[in-house]
């Protein structure tokens, strides 16, 4: 997966890998352990890799005797080595005071694994670390680091927890590096134990060792041990808020959402300065709807200010709020692996989707598409449908879109397939279709979008002849008497004489007309078409297609 510099939504369903790249991320910079159950084939190593402009990140993961060992990796990108390179022997690192050199040295000499000791010389250091970045292959680290921050349920929950991976994470990190008398907390460190090296060596017991050694190594000299410090700072938290009373709000009285936001809240004031990544899996856990767009909110702030942000996510309230391009779908392939889609996201396609009513999530989960000619079926469709099989078409990830909102075709056509390449498409039209209909789908059809037997005609010239008489006359009355506000009842005599007339659907509206003295609206007499009608009564093209549309 290649990550935007600002924003990026990963989506997916259950078990497609969303979880397995957040973990891979925790795994490689020692946020969570690598265990057994994460080996798919025991022989196989688990290898993660992660590339920034920088460095490349790698870690492998084998089982050796019931064993796991794990072995840590970086690499320096050609430009990255020659900034170091450039820069350590820049007249400007060497005219700065020993103290100073050796605090630069010291931040290589741990990204490359490189021996440093406080007593060491400048110029040794720098040319271990040169040596280093002229390699071609990786260096084996003990661990990787990255400015990064993991926060999910347990962090967003847990406000101890929030505090100290905010307020005091830098203090566990730099704290080693505060000077006192002239040198860093580490630099004491590292001479007490050389001194301490020093007198445990120089003692009776080190050269009646170093004698007995040189009985079984004649060229032995004396024994140099090399002693790493790798100082860690635990912190045990506990954060009080208190009331106007001077009294202690308990949080976890107070529900899920209220410790998110207010964990949100703090996080707003308090951003660590240092981080580039922010990673939030299912940030929208709790929270309700306006709670979740205030959380995009914050998170977009933080990609204005450079940050790049990683969620993982299934709110649907979410995913249609981001951009395209910022969103990635993991799904999983017919051999359980996951791969990754993302889409088009040119202003035309956005343009187009949107005069389409086809939403960011529609684009991702949608695994039919259906095209209707007009409003009349897009009303009708959804409220038979749930009639009929009792939950809602939507239920099967169907979208439907109106034809007559289509003018940009061959846009349409190329979205169609770049964005719906796995999606079934029918189409839906009646016998009377204009010209400007035939010809789109014409081209939907020469250019491989649809297949001719997903496409429907129906009635004799328009959708509402379809109906039986006495069906059109309880919705029809239904709908006049609505809009009257008192009983009307029409007689299926009268729809029969309208039959024959040249537009059966203008024909209805004369009556409604002649009634109620307002408009008529198809779309509107749909609706009340649906709630009229049974299986028996529709177009057995209706069944089919609903047959279709349910597999």
């Amino acid at each position: 997966m290649e990550f935007n510099q600002g924003l990026n939504v990963i989506i997916g369903e259950n078990d497609a890998g969303k979880t397995s790249l957040i973990d891979s991320l925790k795994i490689l910079f020692s946020k969570k352990k690598i265990d057994m159950n994460d080996f798919n084939e025991i022989e196989n190593p688990v290898t993660i890799e992660l590339e920034d402009i920088d460095y490349t990140y790698f870690m492998e993961s084998k089982v050796s005797e019931d064993t796991l060992i794990n072995t840590y990796k970086i690499k320096p990108s050609i430009e990255k080595a020659n900034q170091i390179k450039e820069e350590l022997e820049s007249n400007e690192f060497n005219s700065l005071e020993e103290d100073e050199q050796k605090q630069i040295l010291r931040k290589y000499a741990s990204t490359f694994n490189t021996t440093y000791r406080s007593n060491s010389k400048v110029e040794t250091l720098k040319d271990n670390i040169i040596k280093e970045l002229e390699k071609e292959e990786f260096t084996e680290v003990k661990t990787l680091n990255y400015p990064i921050s993991f926060l999910g349920s347990r962090e967003f929950e847990n406000i101890d927890s929030f505090f100290e991976n905010t307020f005091f994470k830098e203090l566990k990190e730099d704290i080693w590096d505060y000077k006192i008398e002239g040198k860093t907390i580490n630099q004491h460190i590292e001479d007490y134990i050389d001194e301490f090296k020093d007198q445990q060596l120089n003692n009776e017991n080190a050269q009646e060792l170093n004698t007995q050694l040189k009985e079984f190594l004649p060229d032995f000299k004396e024994i140099n041990p090399i002693v790493t410090s790798e100082p860690k700072l635990n912190l045990k938290i506990n954060v009080e808020l208190l009331n106007n009373n001077n009294q202690q709000m308990l949080l976890e009285k107070m529900g899920d959402g209220t410790n998110r936001r207010t964990t949100l809240a703090i996080f707003k004031h308090k951003k660590d300065k240092n981080d580039l990544v922010y990673v939030f899996d299912e940030v929208e856990t709790h929270l309700h709807i306006k709670a979740q767009l205030d959380v995009l909110r914050l998170l977009k702030d933080l990609s204005k200010e450079g940050k790049q942000i990683i969620i993982t996510t299934h709110s649907p309230f979410l995913i249609n709020q981001v951009k395209l391009d910022e969103i990635k779908l993991i799904s999983l392939d017919a051999d359980r692996g996951s791969q990754i889609f993302e889409l088009d996201s040119t202003t035309q396609t956005q343009i187009t989707l949107a005069n389409l009513g086809i939403m960011n999530i529609d684009l991702f989960f949608t695994s039919k598409l259906l095209i209707v000619e007009g409003e009349s079926e897009l009303k009708f469709i959804p409220i038979m449908y749930e009639k009929l099989y009792g939950y809602p078409i939507t239920q099967n990830f169907l979208k439907i879109v109106k034809a007559d909102g289509i003018k940009d075709i061959p846009n349409f056509i190329r979205i169609i397939k770049n964005s719906f390449s796995k999606t079934d498409i029918f189409a839906l039209m009646d016998n009377d279709a204009d010209e400007e209909t035939k010809e789109r789908l014409n081209k939907w059809i020469e250019n491989g979008m649809i297949e001719n037997s997903n496409i429907f005609v129906i009635g004799q010239k328009e959708f509402e002849d379809t109906f039986p008489n006495d069906v059109l006359a309880q919705a029809l009355s239904k709908y006049i008497s609505d809009e009257c506000g008192y009983e009307v009842e029409i007689d299926a005599k009268a729809i029969q004489k309208i039959r024959k007339s040249k537009k059966f659907s203008k024909s209805l509206g004369d009556i409604f007309y002649n009634m109620t003295y307002r408009g008529f609206s198809k779309p509107t007499f749909a609706q009340y078409l649906a709630l009229y009608a049974e299986e028996e009564d529709i177009d057995e093209k209706f069944i089919r297609l609903f047959k279709l549309i349910s597999d």
